[in-house]
């Protein structure tokens, strides 16, 4: 069985956060998409039920910098990020994932309205016509993790 304990160093993981930033903000401004339903396995896979579309109002994150006390190179959330009339649901959110101008899903995360989650939002049900304003969103990479 192999061993899985490669770990990043403080550059390779800064570099690998800026990165996926610049891969957000390829093909013009992404959007932050928020579903219902089951969290697909993988972020490639087809997607639940839609509910909000947030599209970017300039480049989704700033530059990444090493945060010692965790041990993370991260980039901060720059842009506005919202959709004023989301479609909304009934159900409770799951996920949600970052598309760059392109369409191309960069990644996926899980979202509610509990501490834990990836993206924590004010409520876990997002009301049809509702605004839907994200104001913090960390990209974060390991370094020294196994």
């Amino acid at each position: 069985m192999p061993a899985h304990h490669c770990r990043l160093a403080q550059a390779a993981a800064t570099g690998a956060c800026n990165f996926i930033a610049d891969l957000a903000d390829s093909g013009g401004n992404g959007s932050l998409i928020i579903y219902t339903g089951t969290e697909p396995t993988h972020a490639n896979d087809a997607a639940a039920t839609e509910v909000a579309t947030c599209a970017a109002a300039g480049a989704f994150w700033g530059a990444a910098s090493y945060t010692a006390g965790t041990h993370t190179s991260d980039a901060a959330l720059t842009a506005t990020v919202s959709d004023p009339h989301a479609t909304g649901s009934a159900s409770a959110v799951t996920h949600f994932r970052v598309v760059n101008g392109s369409a191309a899903t960069v990644l996926q995360g899980t979202c509610s309205a509990t501490a834990g989650d990836d993206l924590v939002l004010n409520s876990a049900v997002i009301a049809t016509g509702s605004q839907v304003d994200i104001t913090a969103l960390t990209l974060s990479v390991p370094i020294d993790q196994a």
